[in-house]
């Protein structure tokens, strides 16, 4: 943690950085401005105790199931506490699952429990929590009680549709370092093994895959291969193949359309079927929720072909398991509607919503402007001689394990950043460590072919139309059945899929939905360019 020492030779650098956060492969995504590469700027902040109202918010957290039992629970642990020291705000968390954030919130809100800032990627949450008066517009607060966040968000310019409801500012935001989201892994040396070249067409994937399933390349002699290692949530990636994810919107024609009722989400939902009956990805991931299979086939070098991020491939993990390993992240793939890039996030980092209950917005704008300034390179990092040291005002990791163990969950708690990540840094940050090294250069390889074909999407982001936003959880669970249905039903089709999925879609009015987005989309689309 930032000792009195630390902050004092933070100030006395001058050039401004750009770092990126690589915890034992995993990478994390944090930051804000700084005074040098990787080292935090000082607070400009007033101190906002005006209101003689207790410096003190909740919060809620990302809980992906990360806190060691020995460093505590995402409520009380050595950064949380060291966050109340030195924010000069107490901050209680609620920790809130990943993958059941909606149904969480939900719950919190009718209770009457959700904490005063909602951090959420979902903009169409904050959506909903808008139309809902759940959400405030908080204009006044940066205005009033801001320093460091007020002078950021003028110099990004691209954040504000993302969070601008109706000319107003509901939600607080920074910029992602990357927006690289998914990828394709590949076994290079399985590759290489069985005399294969790299894929370049879906259909040369499915053939790669076959020869993982029958070739043994492991060389363990027995047929126990499973080509493709992917969960649920990563299978979306094969839509992106077919510029197709399922329950995005797509322009056709000038009209706005749900990727279902495209063509090419119909041969999306065939390479699905395909996949999984000729044995060609795990049979269990329709049911992965939290990529445990996913990872477990993967690591122990059950699988040859990851559907995955583009940092969750080559993890310290897989290269202690498999040293000999070498790996590739694919380049997109053609279709025969063209090659579509691998999906990109959009430019913000967390939206941290502001309940229209919050007591004390003095406190949470402290707290954000103290985060941008300097408290996400401690999150990001931990102790300057403990887990890094500073090269040429890197700060190099000194433990790959320690770091992962008590600072790699810390990356939750910051709800704003500012770093922007190039592989030249990966591999600074590295230091000595062989297996970092090849971390590092593999997901900056990764950064690069991500960042190679362009990804298709139409809409910057969910139409913001109400009658929408009220039925896509029950939509997405309704298509989400049909697609699983398909896909494990011998005789069924994507046809058949399609026609069902179009049936739920009608019963919900979506014919009036499209009717809605299309009218947003004609007032909006100015915006978008």
């Amino acid at each position: 943690m930032r000792t009195k020492h630390a902050e004092s030779h933070s100030k006395a650098i001058g050039a401004k950085a750009t770092a990126v956060l690589m915890l034992s492969g995993i990478l994390l995504i944090a930051g804000c401005g700084s005074n040098k590469e990787g080292e935090p700027a000082t607070s400009g902040s007033p101190n906002p105790n005006s209101n003689n109202l207790p410096m003190a918010i909740t919060a809620s957290i990302y809980d992906r199931g990360t806190v060691p039992a020995e460093e505590g629970t995402y409520e009380s642990n050595r950064w949380t506490k060291w966050m109340n020291e030195q924010s000069g705000v107490e901050v209680k968390w609620t920790p809130v699952p990943r993958n059941q954030e909606a149904d969480k919130f939900n719950v919190l809100v009718a209770s009457g429990q959700a904490p005063e800032l909602i951090t959420s990627y979902d903009r169409n949450l904050l959506s909903r929590f808008v139309s809902q008066g759940v959400a405030q517009p908080i204009d006044e607060y940066i205005e009033k009680y801001s320093t460091s966040y007020k002078e950021y968000i003028q110099k990004h310019p691209e954040l504000k549709p993302f969070v601008t409801f109706n000319g107003q500012t509901y939600a607080i935001a920074s910029m992602r370092n990357t927006q690289a989201a998914t990828m394709i892994w590949i076994r290079q040396d399985w590759l290489d093994k069985l005399g294969l070249k790299q894929p370049a067409t879906v259909d040369e994937l499915v053939e790669v895959a076959k020869a993982f399933r029958d070739g043994d390349p492991d060389g363990n002699g027995q047929k126990d291969t499973t080509a493709i290692a992917m969960s649920n949530a990563y299978s979306a990636v094969l839509d992106d193949l077919f510029m197709a994810r399922g329950g995005d919107w797509f322009i056709e024609d000038g009209k706005a359309t749900m990727s279902f009722f495209t063509d090419r989400y119909k041969e999306a939902l065939t390479l699905r079927k395909t996949l999984y009956s000729e044995g060609l990805v795990d049979k269990e991931y329709v049911t992965d929720k939290n990529w445990a299979r996913q990872k477990q086939l993967w690591i122990t070098g059950k699988a040859g072909i990851l559907f995955d991020t583009y940092n969750g491939g080559p993890t310290a993990d897989f290269y202690k398991s498999q040293p000999d390993a070498k790996l590739t992240p694919l380049p997109p793939l053609s279709t025969k509607f063209g090659k579509n890039g691998y999906q990109k996030e959009v430019p913000n980092y967390l939206l941290t919503i502001f309940n229209k209950d919050i007591k004390n917005p003095q406190a949470a704008m402290q707290f954000v402007d103290w985060m941008l300034d300097e408290g996400w390179y401690d999150l990001s990092y931990g102790t300057e001689g403990t887990h890094y040291q500073l090269k040429d005002n890197i700060p190099v990791t000194l433990d790959a394990d320690k770091l992962k163990k008590e600072v790699s969950y810390a990356s939750e708690y910051r709800i704003v950043h500012q770093q922007t990540l190039t592989p030249e840094f990966l591999l600074a940050r590295a230091g000595s460590d062989p297996n970092d090294q090849k971390v590092q250069k593999a997901i900056g390889e990764a950064i690069t072919v991500a960042q190679s074909v362009e990804f298709r999407k139409d809409l910057p982001y969910t139409p913001a139309v109400d009658e929408f936003t009220d039925i896509s959880g029950q939509f997405q669970k309704k298509w989400d059945e049909i697609i699983t249905k398909v896909t494990m039903t011998a005789d069924l089709d994507a046809e058949w899929g399609v026609s069902q999925i179009r049936s739920e879609w009608q019963k919900l009015n979506g014919e009036d939905i499209e009717a809605k987005v299309q009218e947003w989309y004609e007032s909006n689309k100015a915006d978008f360019k």
